[in-house]
């Protein structure tokens, strides 16, 4: 199904590409960020053509960063051929891939983050200028975009796995990792097992007898499914674990993250999953604040998977 061409712009943007791709009756065509093996890993199986395009910036990025990489986003962006209909999954990454898509008369589609209910997100607020659609998971997310809204449902992937509880907290904040939270968790979480992705952080300096810990796995899923609790941050795991898994989640506000969604969206993003939201651990006035949480996790609400929704809808389009 080479007519579809899907931005998975690293990350969580990876997951949405891939959920997407389980849900499609063929393989279709990828754009992923220069030198990121995780995505490629992540979305390889479901491709027929991989493009790599650099990614302007990560969030804890500045902007200049953005200008020194432009031209060759540019030169890259408009060299791909013409798709019929295109997914931007979100970030800087995907503006000019699907700019250039629109301007050779695509149809282009965007995904708002998940945690996006107050704010919109600045590069799919840009798309949504010449998307024709954005996919939105929930109703509370329709009135940031009126006009091009369409609610499909939390967008995840297929559950590979039955939920079970092996009795370990696994603690997983994206591929940029969250130091200031897994130090806390390994100086106070005392005689309980624990899991933790580092992302890039280097994994070693936690592991001990009771703390299993490596950078990344394209499995992740697995130790999703198989946990008793979840502590994460206001990405795109929370959401995974509560719709594919109904774990407990813990939402860890991350700070660093300035070019990501805000402390007032991830406090409404928490409310909507039922997960039990904790500001970033350098707000925390002891440990004590994190150990009640584990302690007295919210259960989850329970919700329908809205990706085969999406997916109808494309394949009307075409």
């Amino acid at each position: 199904m080479t007519r579809i061409l899907i931005i998975a712009s690293g990350g969580g943007h990876t997951g949405f590409a891939r959920a997407i791709a389980q849900y499609l009756p063929e393989k279709v065509d990828f754009v992923i960020p220069t030198n990121d093996p995780y995505s490629r890993q992540m979305i390889s199986q479901y491709a027929n053509k991989i493009y790599e395009i650099p990614k302007g910036r990560e969030p804890d990025e500045s902007s200049l960063v953005l200008f020194k990489r432009l031209f060759s986003i540019i030169v890259k962006s408009a060299s791909i051929k013409k798709y019929d209909l295109i997914i931007a999954t979100g970030s800087n990454h995907s503006i000019f891939p699907s700019f250039f898509q629109f301007l050779k008369g695509g149809k282009v589609y965007g995904i708002e983050s998940q945690d996006r209910l107050i704010t919109k997100g600045k590069a799919i607020g840009i798309i949504s200028n010449y998307a024709k659609g954005v996919f939105l998971h929930w109703q509370e997310q329709r009135k940031l975009y009126e006009k091009k809204g369409i609610v499909v449902g939390p967008i995840v992937e297929k559950p590979k796995y039955e939920s079970k509880d092996e009795g370990y907290i696994l603690v997983t904040t994206g591929s940029m990792g969250f130091k200031r939270l897994f130090d806390a968790i390994v100086k106070s979480v005392i005689g309980k097992r624990i899991v933790i992705q580092t992302g890039k952080i280097d994994p070693t300096i936690y592991r001990n007898q009771n703390v299993t810990t490596f950078s990344f796995d394209p499995d992740l899923e697995k130790w999703i499914a198989n946990a008793s609790l979840v502590i994460t941050h206001q990405g795109k795991t929370a959401m995974e674990a509560v719709v594919m898994y109904r774990k407990p989640v813990i939402m860890v506000y991350n700070n660093d993250w300035k070019s990501a969604t805000t402390l007032s969206d991830a406090k409404k993003y928490a409310e909507i999953l039922g997960a039990t939201f904790l500001s970033d651990p350098i707000t925390w006035s002891d440990y004590n604040v994190l150990l009640e949480a584990i302690e007295n996790a919210n259960e989850p609400n329970v919700f329908d998977t809205g990706t085969p929704n999406l997916v109808k809808h494309v394949l009307s389009e075409l």
